[in-house]
């Protein structure tokens, strides 16, 4: 009679074992797919420090009262040079002049006079390009318009003053216009305070001819 070999029967995993496996991949799964990237949470905003106006005064200086705050910032502004001039050169104290030659021509005395209404109206428009701060601007224009304007006005009233508005005419007729080397820098100072002197003696009141 043979011999009949009997195998135990393997048992096979539990059907729960498996769901609970299967589950347990799709969530480690879904934690690392759907958890938030460090680099794209933003970082706090530094909370802004906001520094009291007492502790920019100066050490052992009283603090600025609201008044003064604001008369200063209601307070005129202070004029500076035309736009192209150093503030110094002959270009900026030429433009000096340019109100007070003007007011000149302006004067009751003098405004009716028709030469001295050309030759204002002749130094405001030889002034114009320096007034608009152009480089390329001649001082020459304006000197000379000046020296004409102080003539006419001369020869108007002030007739005891012939020679030093001859003299100041003649010598704007030889400046270059400019004021770039050492001479001609001396140059047209010397003008330039010459013409501030005649402009100051015309400035007073004329002298009535008899």
């Amino acid at each position: 009679m043979a011999e009949l070999r009997i195998q135990p029967k393997k048992s096979s995993p539990s059907p729960w074992l498996l769901v609970a496996l299967a589950l347990l991949a799709l969530a480690a799964a879904a934690y690392f797919f759907l958890r938030p990237d460090p680099a794209d949470e933003r970082a706090p905003a530094p909370a802004a420090t906001t520094v009291a106006p007492d502790s920019l005064a100066a050490p052992g200086s009283a603090p600025a009262s609201p008044s003064s705050a604001d008369s200063a910032s209601s307070a005129a502004p202070v004029a500076s040079p035309p736009p192209g001039t150093n503030g110094t050169g002959a270009s900026a104290q030429l433009l000096q002049l340019r109100e007070p030659l003007t007011q000149l021509g302006d004067r009751a005395d003098l405004r009716d006079d028709a030469q001295v209404r050309e030759q204002r109206d002749n130094f405001t428009s030889a002034t114009d390009r320096l007034a608009s701060g152009d480089p390329q601007a001649s001082l020459r224009p304006g000197f000379v318009a000046a020296a004409n304007l102080l003539l006419a006005v001369q020869q108007k009233a002030y007739p005891q003053l012939e020679t030093d508005a001859n003299n100041l005419s003649l010598q704007a007729s030889q400046l270059s216009g400019r004021d770039a080397t050492p001479a001609e820098q001396a140059q047209n100072r010397a003008y330039l305070s010459k013409a501030a002197d005649l402009l100051k003696a015309v400035s007073e009141p004329a002298t009535p001819q008899p």
